[in-house]
């Protein structure tokens, strides 16, 4: 109970500073507008409900890649060769996709890195992060219809994110996996939003983060995504829409990053309440509780609890067009750990999303994790990270994000992977190349 009451210390402090940065809101306080003039898929945030653009399409209900129709420009290059992207018809299949590429500096040396960053995860390398290739239908929301999305997704973070099922790549610097695929049904029924189902692999509603680089604000994750979230689970996936503002999701899965098996011998469960606070869609809350037996993905083999439990409340609000944050607090324990018993774990982010120019946005994040008994990282220890960086989108389809980043531990954690030399304190630069398809 040390770690809670820890959680809730920190998170008053963190509304503190969240009310002292925000200042004065401007009357306008309309969701942050993105760099074309609409409503930006990676800055504005969770918009559960709005018809996606992007090629993050339905990876989560609460994705932060989501967004509505776009009137501005193509945001991809297929749409540009005329192919049919995503900005296809809505009733037809879509072709859409990218490409992660980057180079990470880091002052702990070369190789694989251990702890964080993640996924860049390699010091004084270049890497192809991600390719992928995404065929799907959307559903119609307005009568019932059925659809579906296949995601074929290759690269390092393959090799990173393989889960029970997948194929199993022996080159940590290249891989493969199908990191979704699943049938999907839209019902209008018991409101005027209807039902949405799911049946197969999908992207997990929990956290703001995802791993899809078009809809993430940085290069590098944070400690919340690593070490707290289940990642893309097999399982049935129901969302009921019971208003304009309000989504409720629950989910019955195989377990934590599973393709099509399960990971132990009984299921996991995820439930998620999100709700606007007003019609205009400024704010919203969204809690999430994830239950089952290794239902968190990131896990010490030598550290594999019984049951894990996850609880984690966000507030995602957006001062002005110019101006949106988002606060995230975690709170998660594993029962049974081998010699431990039960072992605990939590963390609180703040994100800061600041539209400059058309073609520039800033974004820092602030973050706080404590691994209390070690079944996380390995050090039962408290880290701090900070991590500021630009987006520079050129050109609709072609974005440049520079980021440092740098991580603060209460012991020696720090260091390239399998070795002792390690350091409590860790400075990372990176340049990600992200190319929308």
């Amino acid at each position: 109970m040390n770690g809670f009451r820890q959680l809730i210390s920190s998170v008053a402090l963190l509304l503190l500073m969240q009310g002292i940065a925000a200042g004065q809101a401007f009357e306008d306080h309309s969701l942050l507008l993105g760099w074309d003039g609409s409503l930006s898929a990676e800055l504005a945030g969770p918009t559960s409900g709005l018809t996606s653009s992007s090629p993050c399409d339905d990876e989560k209900s609460s994705a932060s890649c989501q967004a509505p129709a776009q009137s501005g420009p193509a945001r991809g290059l297929f749409p540009l060769l005329g192919l049919p992207g995503a900005n296809a018809d809505s009733q037809g299949i879509r072709l859409s996709g990218w490409e992660e590429m980057g180079y990470t500096a880091s002052s702990s040396g070369t190789g694989r890195l251990a702890v964080q960053p993640a996924m860049n995860r390699y010091g004084q390398e270049f890497l192809l992060d991600q390719f992928a290739l995404v065929f799907e239908k959307p559903v119609d929301k307005d009568h019932f219809s059925l659809g579906f999305r296949a995601e074929l997704f290759s690269g390092a973070d393959a090799s990173f994110l393989q889960g029970p099922g997948d194929i199993q790549n022996t080159n940590p610097r290249f891989g493969f996996v199908i990191r979704q695929l699943y049938a999907s049904a839209h019902a209008p029924l018991l409101s005027d939003g209807g039902l949405d189902f799911e049946l197969g692999r999908r992207g997990t509603p929990m956290g703001y983060e995802s791993y899809m680089a078009p809809g993430r604000p940085f290069y590098s994750l944070s400690y919340q995504w690593d070490y707290a979230e289940d990642g893309a689970d097999t399982g049935f996936w129901t969302t009921w829409h019971a208003s304009d503002r309000l989504d409720l999701v629950y989910a019955l899965t195989m377990g934590a990053n599973t393709f099509f098996t399960f990971r132990t011998s009984s299921p996991s469960h995820l439930a998620e309440v999100a709700y606007w606070l007003q019609d205009a869609k400024r704010t919203r809350l969204v809690a999430t509780l994830l239950i089952g037996d290794q239902a968190v993905g990131n896990t010490l083999p030598v550290r594999l609890g019984t049951l894990d439990t996850v609880l984690e409340l966000r507030l995602e609000q957006a001062w002005s067009k110019e101006f949106t944050q988002i606060l995230q607090a975690n709170y998660g324990c594993t029962q049974s750990v081998p010699i431990l018993g039960l072992g605990q774990w939590c963390g609180l982010l703040s994100i800061g999303l600041l539209h400059i120019t058309p073609q520039v946005d800033f974004r820092a994040r602030l973050e706080w994790f404590d691994d209390i008994d070690g079944t996380r990282t390995g050090f039962p220890t408290n880290y701090w990270a900070l991590t500021t960086g630009i987006d520079w989108h050129p050109q609709p389809w072609l974005s440049l994000r520079p980021e440092i980043r740098g991580d603060f531990a209460g012991e020696h954690a720090f260091g390239p992977a399998g070795t002792l030399d390690r350091t409590d304190h860790q400075l990372s630069v990176g340049l990600k190349c992200l190319i929308r398809f």
